[in-house]
């Protein structure tokens, strides 16, 4: 057995792989019932077994995965003469709901034949072993392109949800700099107010709120984390202005950026915050 955990203090909230690993099953061998905490899929390379989940039984063979939901009882077992080979990926975030309805999986519905070319895109990633974080999520998001056949992007292209997560990846992806809601709303080529309106009802907070904790918390873990000094962390997140920072990070946490980083609990006062998705 292989076994590989992805350990790495840039976790986006919306996806991420745990581990990954594979496994050649001696004849029989079966694990379970047990309980998942995330999100897994195994991909069967060859060889046969079985999956009991929900009070239903799959027989699943090479070319074949199968996908077991957080908090789900499962057990699975390998054929007693023709024992399988599979690899398989743990993930979790808040998107992995939706990318698992994309990709046709259900409660009702735990196994899918393969046509795109998963199997290979899973295999890259195992095959990668102890490597850099970046990289497996290089893989990683390769793997969920094959998997969802680009239906991620044709579904709903326009729809408030869509705009919303357009914004915040936006968001995310220019963190470093300062940002507005007008150049946020023009680069998603819609109105200002729309977008201020659409946000707020899916997100329960306003635009420039969601903008400004996020800074704060990534400038709150940098603190912590790194040996930049404030001024240095005030640019990283977009505040050329030591002071501004300092007066918003007091105001989000209460201290100063200087008691912050000699704070206790750091990492039960930065889970404070869960944007809604």
């Amino acid at each position: 057995m292989k076994l590989y955990y992805a350990k790495s203090p840039l976790m986006s909230c919306d996806i991420y792989p745990m581990q990954y690993g594979e496994q050649q099953c001696d004849n029989g061998y079966s694990f379970g019932p047990a309980v998942r905490n995330f999100y897994l899929i195994h991909y069967v390379y060859s060889g046969k077994g079985e999956l009991h989940i929900n009070n239903k039984t799959y027989k699943i063979h090479a070319g074949q995965f199968f996908l077991i939901y957080p908090k789900q009882t499962a057990y699975y077992k390998a054929d007693d003469n023709n024992p399988w080979l599979y690899r398989w990926i743990e993930f979790d975030g808040s998107f992995s709901e939706k990318l698992m309805s994309v990709t046709g999986f259900s409660q009702e519905n735990h196994v899918i034949n393969d046509d795109n070319g998963v199997g290979s895109a899973l295999k890259n990633i195992i095959d990668l072993g102890w490597t850099d974080y970046e990289l497996i999520m290089i893989h990683f998001w390769s793997f969920i392109a094959t998997l969802t056949k680009g239906k991620l992007l044709k579904k709903d292209e326009n729809t408030a949800e869509t705009y919303v997560s357009n914004a915040k990846n936006y968001i995310r992806s220019n963190i470093h700099k300062q940002i507005t809601v007008s150049e946020i709303a023009l680069f998603l080529n819609i109105d200002r107010s729309h977008l201020t309106r659409i946000f707020k009802n899916i997100c329960g907070i306003s635009t420039q709120q969601f903008i400004i904790t996020l800074k704060m918390d990534i400038a709150s873990q940098s603190l912590k984390k790194s040996s930049m000094t404030i001024k240095e962390v005030a640019c990283s997140v977009g505040y050329d202005n030591q002071m501004e920072f300092t007066k918003l990070f007091k105001k989000h946490f209460q201290t100063t950026p200087t008691q912050w980083r000699e704070k206790d609990g750091f990492e039960q006062s930065v889970n404070h915050y869960e944007p809604k998705q």
